[in-house]
């Protein structure tokens, strides 16, 4: 028993001098953490809350691409979906970050065609008031969404909201 109990201590030891061990959910200067759960909305921002962060924001074209490249390296694939923090909730179709309370300036609306080749607007016939990241294989590109808070996703946490 003891010779368990003193191995047992030096293989603590030699993970906390060697720095290998169980590592935490998040790496501690990664910008962007995404859980490997699904949420509605509302827990989702609770989760992140709970890990010191905030859901993302996408304030222009350079941040969505970093979120992108964070999205490369899990798992996910182009079939998920990710919740953000922006949403109309307050007030019907203008848009803010609920981190921030700003308004949101830019937008990156899925594409919607209607007949004959025609865009229309995304947002005048979307339901739902939560901002979510998902895959348009039409374009090859990632844009938003609209999804009720009550769905299931995935969801990216930002740890510097400057």
């Amino acid at each position: 028993m003891r010779g368990a109990i003193f191995l047992g201590v030096l293989a603590l030891s030699v993970a906390v001098s060697t720095g290998f061990g169980p590592k935490a959910e998040c790496e501690e200067k990664a910008e962007f953490v995404i859980p490997n759960f699904k949420a509605n909305w509302f827990k989702a921002m609770e989760y992140c809350h709970y890990l010191g962060l905030k859901l993302t924001r996408v304030r222009s074209a350079e941040d969505q691409l970093r979120i992108e490249v964070a999205i490369n390296g899990t798992d996910k694939g182009v079939d998920t979906e990710f919740w953000t923090g922006g949403n109309d909730l307050g007030d019907r179709r203008n848009f803010h970050w609920y981190s921030t309370g700003g308004r949101i300036t830019w937008f990156n609306w899925f594409d919607v065609e209607s007949g004959y080749h025609e865009r229309r607007n995304y947002v005048d016939q979307a339901d739902g008031s939560c901002i979510f990241l998902g895959y348009q294989k039409s374009d090859d590109l990632w844009k938003w969404g609209l999804g009720s808070y009550e769905n299931g996703r995935y969801f990216i946490c930002e740890r510097n909201l400057s």
